[in-house]
């Protein structure tokens, strides 16, 4: 099975994806004080539905996103596509927004923008004891960063799994978990990506199975919204 990527720009915003979010995702993101914090949020929320359109009968507006946490049962969760054997997965920094869908399993993506990293004092809680990034080389921490990210994130535990417990490669070579808190020999695809110039990112798939990664941009998903006149 294929998983795919689609990168959006904020840049790609318009109006009109407003509509296709839930009430809770509109309030949430009324709530949002920065107005590119606003634009992020609503840009994956929508990418999400146009994209899981694309692959189902329902039009955008009517497929159904859980975002119940599992925890505390607020709408604040990893978001689901009930009733559509779909997994997601949404990130964003700087001036991009990230949308992971496939079939093949539970799914984590991460993406993070390469600029004023403090290696030193971040490498504790990242880094691994076997592990080392180079300084001043931000591409290669957020190498492991990104990686690391994607695995929790499709594991669901985020933050309650420590970045500095998770072992994976170096950045020179293939992206591969070698090891995970609790949970021996955890299956996991794993695989760096290419999002644009001056980021890092990487994808997780919860399967031991080589799943193929396409990236696409996300201008082929808005596309099939209509501008209003």
């Amino acid at each position: 099975m294929d998983c795919v990527v689609w990168w959006a720009r904020i840049d790609d915003y318009r109006p009109e994806l407003d509509s296709l979010l839930s009430p809770v995702e509109s309030a949430r993101a009324a709530r949002l004080r920065q107005p590119e914090d606003r634009v992020r949020q609503v840009l994956g929320a929508a990418l999400l539905r146009l994209a899981a359109a694309s692959q189902t009968e329902a039009s955008a507006g009517a497929v159904v996103v859980d975002r119940t946490c599992s925890r505390c049962a607020e709408a604040h969760g990893r978001p689901t596509l009930p009733g559509t054997g779909l997994h997601a997965s949404i990130t964003h920094s700087g001036g991009l927004v990230g949308l992971a869908l496939t079939r093949a399993a539970p799914v984590g993506l991460d993406v993070e923008r390469v600029s004023g990293i403090d290696i030193e004092g971040l490498s504790p809680s990242v880094l691994h004891a076997s592990e080392r990034a180079e300084s001043p080389n931000p591409s290669g921490f957020l190498t492991y960063w990104t990686r690391k990210e994607a695995v929790v994130k499709t594991t669901g535990d985020g933050l309650n799994t420590a970045l500095a417990d998770v072992q994976v490669t170096g950045p020179m070579d293939p992206a591969a978990l070698l090891s995970y808190p609790g949970r021996a020999r955890l299956p996991a695809y794993l695989a760096d990506l290419h999002p644009a110039e001056g980021y890092r990112a990487a994808v997780a798939i919860l399967t031991a199975a080589p799943v193929g990664v396409l990236e696409r941009p996300a201008s082929r998903l808005l596309c099939a919204l209509p501008f209003s006149p």
